[in-house]
């Protein structure tokens, strides 16, 4: 992991975002540092520090990490939207209403 004054700088503000819970993840040289943020990336739910963590990233030479990082966050809200609307559904009518609905014929067991 390349250390530039940029990387530096993002790293001192992930650190002032992330405060102490967080911060024994900024600590490391090389791969233990890569390590530490993409660890960082993972447990965090801050927008910011994600981010963050991108920029460092591609600043530092890994630029396939942000492509990878943005359409994995742009398939959860998908997921997340989809169970809200399943959720909206449940609320119109039970299982049981459901069935009630459907007429009875040879081919429901």
């Amino acid at each position: 992991m390349k250390l530039t004054e940029t990387v530096i700088e993002l790293m001192f503000e992930l650190s002032s975002i992330e405060g102490e819970e967080y911060s024994q993840l900024l600590y490391g040289e090389g791969k233990v540092l890569r390590n530490n943020l993409l660890k960082l990336f993972k447990v965090t739910e801050n927008p910011a520090s994600h981010d963050i963590i991108i920029d460092i990233m591609s600043e530092a030479g890994y630029p396939w990490f942000g492509k990878l990082a943005r359409s994995n966050r742009e398939e959860v809200r998908a997921v997340a939207a989809m169970e809200a609307q399943n959720d909206d559904l449940t609320k119109i009518m039970t299982d049981d209403e459901f069935m009630d609905l459907l007429p009875a014929n040879g081919h429901l067991h």
